[in-house]
């Protein structure tokens, strides 16, 4: 009876107005509306910064280097497992802002930079140059959102189809090429240009828009990439041409490149009015625990101390928008939902040097035990150089160790335990060791480290490595049942600071290289390097791991410095901890070993591995792209 009635009165109604439907829809607007308002662009724009996406996945981009694993068993990778190809997926978590389907996002804001000049229109005479002073800012916008897409890809793929126009529906695509890596990077930097034209500074926007500094920025990050040796050095030992004009430059002026490179980064450091300014992390007031405080602050506050470093970066609300849980996907499995996950590997561990400036290796070693057919590895103290007898590995290290790595027996004061389990941690220890009780009797006991894979929350949470990353935990978050609000970075002054410092070094200027590398470790209660002017670069390298660790610059640099295979075959190596209690003896001993452990199976890379392969999927849609060296060329 009642669906009758409502059909019954549709049916009246139409015939009473057919105008009656005919209205304008409450929850979208037309293109006219859009393009004809600048705050309706604006929101346009807004879902192209959306596609930016962001580093606070639960596959982080780490994990595709070696600095951490994702943490929980084999990979499955077919970029570490050496079947990488045109055909073989990378996987859903694969680092999707540099992969080709960012076209998706090139189309929309060619789309925006069609129209958006034709928005002054819509007003009258007096009102013109006040919208378009709000349009040019939105233009340099897109401009810069353009860029900053093509320069993703092209460090994933090198040159690419340029696409400076919306597509049409009935657009044919089978005759779309790929540009040459030098063109490819001459468009992106007239796009940085441009920007830089039209955007304000930096202190007139908000974070996370668009400013003059971001475009700069960028423009020094992929000069700094197209100088480097896998476009413009000799790449004939990885398998591909010196000619390839896809992937690098012919016949390069290296000198040149590296001066643009430098230059770039230079117009930035000069920039009058800016107020980009290197973080201070307290260093001049000695205290080591409070600069490691500071240092993880930068990263784990939603309103960092250091606002200066942050150039361009990715914004949060808990409670709107695109949102991101990296608590509860970093945080120890001991806690009730935590995940256990991004864990740094310990070569990245053993990076970290003594509070001295010295090299751990230089005060602890790695003592080969036959086990039977295998070979224990153990961490072993060098009394005479640490100056004490503990084996601990993590006594006296650099303040960026305890800023970033969380290690059995650190405080973990993000959140408290489980009520199950404040009775035996009422502290938040990170537990990660496995205690051994030999009765007098000789019968032994074993008690399993809560935030190990033998815990007692979610054991399979727990990690194989030993370590998790902290550098992206967020005081105040509670893991299990709160959105994170921290900022993702996309672009820091710290990077451009090496950047510049790295141009310098090939260039000669090991003097300006040096005081920058002295710098970072000043400000972080380190003394000045003691590299020889050739040994500088790898001083500078190191700085550079340490400091963007986990912010997506690693895969990009051990590529475009061709060593990957150094850098990525060595054994996937975590540490297991054993505490043994022996009460045959009086009074009775404790022994505690760190033995490294094969966390992960070790990476098996190709030399295809240097670049991404363009999928058969796209090259079937245009098959006038060509394939990357390395892989297949057939579709």
């Amino acid at each position: 009876m009642k669906r009758y009635f409502i059909v019954a009165f549709l049916f009246f109604a139409t015939a009473c107005s057919k105008n009656i439907l005919d209205k304008t829809p409450l929850d979208q607007y037309s293109d006219e509306m859009v393009w004809s308002n600048p705050e309706l662009a604006s929101s346009y724009l807004n879902y192209c910064y959306d596609g930016l996406g962001h580093g606070f996945q639960s596959v982080k981009a780490s994990n595709f280097t070696d600095e951490a694993i994702f943490g929980r068993g084999a990979s499955t990778t077919t970029l570490l497992n050496g079947t990488m190809s045109p055909d073989a997926s990378l996987g859903d978590h694969f680092m999707e802002p540099y992969r080709w389907s960012q076209f998706e996002h090139v189309q929309r804001i060619n789309q925006f930079l069609e129209k958006v000049d034709g928005i002054v229109d819509a007003y009258p005479s007096a009102q013109q140059a006040d919208v378009k002073a709000k349009t040019d800012v939105l233009k340099g916008e897109a401009l810069f959102l353009r860029a900053f897409n093509y320069c993703n890809m092209a460090r994933s793929y090198g040159g690419l189809p340029l696409l400076d126009k919306a597509a049409k529906l009935n657009d044919d695509f089978s005759a779309v090429t790929r540009a040459t890596f030098e063109e490819t990077v001459n468009f992106i930097v007239a796009d940085c240009d441009a920007a830089a034209a039209l955007l304000p500074l930096k202190s007139e926007q908000v974070l996370g828009r668009a400013c003059k500094e971001a475009a700069l920025a960028l423009k020094a990050r992929i000069l700094l990439f197209a100088a480097s040796d896998l476009t413009a050095g000799d790449v004939s030992g990885i398998n591909i041409s010196n000619d390839n004009a896809l992937v690098r430059y012919v016949n390069p002026d290296r000198v040149a490149l590296w001066t643009a490179a430098k230059n770039a980064a230079k117009e930035l450091m000069e920039l009058p009015g800016s107020s980009l300014a290197l973080a201070d992390f307290g260093a001049s007031g000695g205290d080591k625990a409070a600069v490691a405080e500071n240092y993880r602050a930068l990263t784990g506050n939603s309103a960092t101390p250091a606002d200066g470093e942050f150039i361009f970066a990715k914004m949060f609300d808990q409670a709107l928008g695109t949102r991101h849980r990296n608590n509860q996907l970093d945080g120890p499995n001991g806690y009730d939902g935590l995940y256990g996950r991004n864990a740094p590997l310990q070569r990245m561990v053993d990076e970290y040097e003594m509070e001295d400036g010295t090299n751990f290796f230089d005060h602890y070693y790695i003592e080969e035990v036959a086990e039977g057919s295998n070979t224990g590895r153990y961490i072993k103290n060098k009394p005479e150089a640490t100056g004490f007898d503990d084996q601990n590995p993590y006594h006296d290290r650099e303040a960026r160790f305890y800023a970033n790595v969380l290690y059995d027996s650190a405080i973990y004061n993000i959140e408290p335990r489980p009520s199950s389990l404040k009775l035996r941690d009422p502290l938040g220890i990170y537990d990660r060791r496995t205690r051994v009780t030999i009765k007098a009797d000789g019968s032994e006991t074993v008690v399993y480290g809560l935030d190990t894979r033998n815990g007692p929350i979610v054991a399979g949470n727990g990690n194989y490595v030993g370590y998790l990353t902290m550098k992206w935990v967020q005081q105040g978050v509670t893991g299990s049942t709160d959105y994170n609000f921290n900022i993702w970075p996309y672009l820091r002054y710290t990077e451009v600071v090496l950047g510049y410092a790295e141009a310098c070094w090939e260039l000669g200027e090991y003097g300006e290289t040096r005081e920058w590398v002295d710098f970072f470790r000043n400000r972080v209660l380190l003394p000045n390097t003691t590299a020889t002017d050739a040994e500088l670069r790898d001083a500078l390298r190191h700085e550079r791991k340490i400091e963007l660790y986990g912010e997506e610059s690693r895969w990009f640099d051990i590529r475009r410095w061709v060593i990957m295979d150094e850098t990525m075959t060595p054994p996937q190596y975590g540490v297991e901890i054993m505490e043994i209690t022996d009460n045959r003896k009086t009074p009775a001993t404790v022994t505690t070993t760190w033995k490294y452990n094969q966390a992960m199976p070790n990476n098996i890379m190709t030399n295809a591995t240097y670049w991404l392969p363009i999928p058969t999927t796209e090259r079937q849609k245009a098959p006038q792209l060509l394939q990357n060296p390395n892989y297949r060329q057939d579709i």
